[in-house]
């Protein structure tokens, strides 16, 4: 396994990508760096593919005793599914719930699991015993890049059996308001505020040459409502030509886990 260049996890790409292909579901989907990737290699990132056999040695792959990012009173953390969504619709029900039993059956690692798709996460989780939760080291996440997103997929993602959860606000389009916008409280508000419903918030904005407008006090905000909830916050890049811009909150960088 590589280390991954994504600054939240440890390990992405392989057979960690056992979904491949995707298609725009969003505003956040416009400047997808995987679709611009496939079509440099000239393939068709619009078709969706569940790959076994990836999963079958995902299984059996080995990972370090200790995350090499957070150090050695942590287990490693793997990202999986980074160039597609594992709940895409072109995915079958049966491979979502054996991809979900090979990730529980490996508790020495923790996946990361993150999709625009949260109704089909909710509907297949739920699928199971009522009130299951997946194991505590499968972590399950929606990306918000706008308050319009946020507001449909976090109560989705509130209502999903799961440990743990987190949002991706990421590329950051605009503001963001976890607690509800213009002065009115969102159903989901307060779960949010009291740190019971959402655990980890990413914040990241757009990257590459055509990157839309992002304002650094956009995150600066975003991450005063995780401070006052003590909600973990993840700062991961800045606007720039290239991934990996640092992105500075009161001129530091924060990088923060669920515990």
């Amino acid at each position: 396994m590589k280390t991954s260049a994504i600054g939240w996890t440890d390990f992405s790409g392989g057979d960690l990508n056992f979904v491949t292909g995707c298609t725009p579901v969003s505003e956040g989907c416009q400047n997808c760096y995987a679709r611009a990737i496939y079509e440099r290699w000239g393939k068709d990132h619009s078709i969706v593919t569940a790959h076994e056999d990836k999963l079958n040695r995902l299984a059996r792959a080995k990972f370090p005793e200790h995350s090499p990012k957070r150090g050695k009173e942590h287990r490693p953390m793997a990202f999986v599914c980074d160039t597609g969504d594992l709940f895409h619709e072109s995915v079958p029900d049966d491979f979502i719930m054996y991809a979900l039993e090979v990730l529980e059956s490996r508790p020495d690692v923790i996946w990361q699991v993150l999709t625009k798709r949260p109704e089909r996460m909710r509907e297949t989780l739920r699928m199971g015993a009522p009130g299951a939760s997946l194991r505590e080291n499968v972590w399950l996440g929606v990306t918000a890049e706008n308050q319009r997103r946020a507001n449909e997929r976090i109560p989705l993602l509130l209502d999903t059996p799961a440990a743990v959860r987190f949002v991706s606000v990421e590329p950051m389009l605009g503001e963001v308001d976890l607690r509800g916008g213009s002065g009115e409280i969102w159903p989901w508000a307060e779960a949010v505020l009291n740190g019971q419903g959402i655990d980890w918030v990413i914040c990241g904005a757009e990257s590459g040459p055509h990157r839309r407008p992002f304002k650094v006090e956009w995150a600066q905000e975003l991450y005063e409502q995780c401070k006052d909830a003590a909600v973990p916050f993840f700062g991961k890049q800045d606007s720039g030509s290239r991934p990996g811009t640092p992105l500075l909150i009161e001129e530091q960088i924060i990088h923060e886990w669920p515990e």
